[in-house]
């Protein structure tokens, strides 16, 4: 075999891993007592190491973040668009990448093979949607307080950000990002294709 033909399988080889790994983890003889249980497990034990901490810089973030953009915008004279703006910046474009990354980042729990697939995979959809709510939750606080007379137009306004193109394109990239994190075993290999799954993603939908 030629020197690049071999550049080329070994770059190839870590993808094809991961495809067998994925359709191993989610075949449905692979799902026995001993493996759920085992998935159950490994999904507790990283769930609680990194959930936890991941919500509250997450709410922190967000916090951040909802302040500078609503203060910004109130001083050009463009509050009407901070909401949306906050929304997508945090729910559609950081928070399902920050989600992937922590993971990615977490030592492997007590899981091996199928059950840490799984766990992974489960986990970073569900730091992703956490992460999202507690985000909208501060985003209205940031907004209009503690007062329930801005429910109306915050309702609104989600409804208009969240149309159901950009839940679809939500919905791929976190399951893109779960299953890369879940199924890459080298460090720099998962962040490059996080990377380059964000950078396609946002091509397309500047297209």
């Amino acid at each position: 075999m030629s020197p690049s033909l071999t550049a080329v399988a070994r770059g190839v080889r870590p993808f094809i891993e991961a495809a067998e790994r994925l359709v191993t983890a989610f075949s449905p003889s692979t799902w026995t007592p001993v493996v759920q249980r085992q998935i159950s497990q490994c999904l507790w034990a990283e769930a609680r190491q990194i959930l936890p901490r991941f919500v509250l810089l997450s709410g922190l973030l967000s916090l951040a973040i909802v302040h500078i953009v609503v203060n910004t915008t109130n001083n050009y004279g463009l509050s009407g668009f901070a909401l949306a703006t906050v929304m997508r910046l945090l729910v559609v474009e950081l928070l399902p990448l920050l989600a992937a990354v922590n993971v990615a980042l977490a030592p492997p729990g007590r899981g091996a093979g199928a059950a840490l697939v799984v766990s992974r995979c489960v986990l970073v959809i569900v730091m992703t949607t956490l992460s999202s709510a507690v985000a909208l939750a501060i985003a209205y606080l940031g907004m209009y307080g503690l007062t329930p007379w801005g429910l109306g137009i915050y309702t609104h306004t989600v409804g208009q950000v969240f149309e159901p193109v950009v839940l679809i394109a939500l919905a791929l990239k976190s399951l893109l990002f779960a299953v890369t994190v879940a199924t890459l075993s080298r460090a720099a290999l998962t962040f490059g294709a996080l990377l380059g799954i964000e950078i396609l993603l946002l091509v397309i939908e500047f297209l």
